[in-house]
């Protein structure tokens, strides 16, 4: 048996499959390129270098988080920068977009935990908890 992952053209490995040898050739599909893993290469942890068709181990994505936590206000707001060109955030309400300016900015006015998701290759990815304080 083979361990195969499906990878798109960015170099992320979408999906991983296990096939007998002889039937390798068979797989991919649209838009996807077949690489051969290893049983340590996983799509959570690695990418494919798309220029060397290489697997390598994702790097930490280097976010930074300011002025947490947040006052419930409308007004007070966390900055989280170091966003890489391109990635997807998804917001806490499963809204998704993609970030090219390097940072967002999060202000709330309801009191609670909100959690970002941040998505990009070749890194980790990310999740940002935010804490929205009741105003006093």
């Amino acid at each position: 048996m083979k361990k195969i992952g499906l990878y798109s053209s960015d170099g992320k490995i979408n999906n991983i499959i296990s096939c007998p040898t002889s039937l390798v050739e068979l797989q991919g599909g649209e838009g996807l390129t077949r690489i051969e893993l290893d049983s340590t290469e996983e799509s959570d942890t690695h990418y494919v270098d798309v220029d060397t068709q290489t697997v390598m181990a994702k790097q930490p994505m280097p976010l930074i988080t300011t002025n947490t936590p947040i006052i419930a206000n409308g007004t007070d707001e966390v900055i989280i920068s170091g966003i890489p060109s391109g990635a997807q955030v998804e917001w806490p309400d499963r809204q998704t977009g993609i970030v090219n300016d390097g940072e967002i900015g999060f202000s709330v006015d309801l009191a609670g935990t909100y959690t970002f998701q941040f998505t990009a290759v070749p890194y980790l990815d990310k999740e940002i908890t935010v804490e929205a304080i009741a105003a006093t």
